[in-house]
């Protein structure tokens, strides 16, 4: 069941629009992580299948970054798309996000949307996170900086109880 990260990123971005709030990368990238680290959270399922990174801004999907990037810090404009397999032509990933899924989202969506983007990062960089366990590791080597989402699913779902 899981969704294509940008189809969630679609999701982001079709709310702002709608509510004319500017999303930049940066924000994108964090809404869509803490989505699913709340969803995985409440779940057990993962929201997104795409690898999370940490990165220095906080957790990012490649994905979104590489599609978004040429925004800069600046509002995005577009949705993302993808290439179709059988076609090989660029489209937008279609949403379709199951009704349940939305009505569990909606309102951690609403509340992110309201948080500026350096807002999201310090969010992003809490001491013990996920994001903060993996770049600020000690020990063995960590190549690309993978956020797991055991370590997602187990930080949120303490979270969940204070």
């Amino acid at each position: 069941m899981p969704y294509d990260v940008r189809s969630v990123a679609n999701y982001v971005l079709e709310t702002a629009e709608r509510l004319d709030i500017t999303v930049t990368n940066i924000s994108v990238n964090k809404i869509v992580y803490f989505l699913h680290a709340w969803f995985l959270a409440k779940t057990g399922q993962p929201l997104v299948t795409a690898k999370i990174e940490a990165w220095d801004y906080g957790p990012v999907f490649r994905e979104l970054y590489m599609q978004f990037k040429p925004f800069g810090a600046g509002r995005i404009t577009v949705l993302a798309t993808r290439r179709n397999p059988s076609t090989a032509k660029e489209e937008v990933c279609p949403v379709g996000i199951e009704r349940e899924d939305e009505e569990f989202l909606q309102p951690l969506l609403l509340r992110y949307l309201q948080m500026t983007p350096a807002s999201l990062v310090r969010l992003s960089h809490e001491s013990g996170g996920p994001w903060d366990q993996v770049y600020n590791h000690s020990g063995e080597s960590n190549p690309g900086m993978r956020i797991s989402d055991e370590a997602i699913q187990q930080y949120f779902r303490c979270q969940t109880r204070h």
